[in-house]
């Protein structure tokens, strides 16, 4: 399977997932992390990750950390609200799991300032 094929699929699964906490959760006034933007991002998280994967190798094993990582972070979300995935917080949650599963399962990985592009 084409690797933009997966990165439809993920994006799919992972606002579908935001969409449906930040219904029943609804918007987290009190409870802001460093995650939150101020307004939901313009571009979608399909089209983020195709531009995440210009400058990054985005193969199954990242994709799939990347999901797991982002899980790790959700599940802590019971005892703390604001770390369930929103609109809000779902691209930065994406990039930050994609940097520390690429440091993680590359043996060659970018500095700091080639993630922020």
């Amino acid at each position: 399977m084409p690797v933009l094929v997966k990165i439809a699929h993920m994006a799919e699964l992972i606002d579908s997932v935001a969409k449906a906490n930040h219904q029943v959760l609804g918007p987290i006034i009190n409870d802001v992390m460093q995650f939150h933007s101020c307004a939901i991002p313009t571009i979608s998280m399909h089209d983020y990750l195709e531009h995440v994967a210009k400058f990054v190798c985005l193969e199954n094993d990242l994709l799939l950390a990347m999901l797991v990582y982002i899980d790790c972070i959700t599940c802590v979300q019971n005892h703390r609200p604001a770390f369930a995935p929103s609109p809000f917080n779902i691209h930065f949650m994406a990039l930050a799991a994609i940097v520390v599963a690429h440091k993680f399962n590359s043996d060659i990985f970018f500095n700091n300032t080639q993630y922020s592009k």
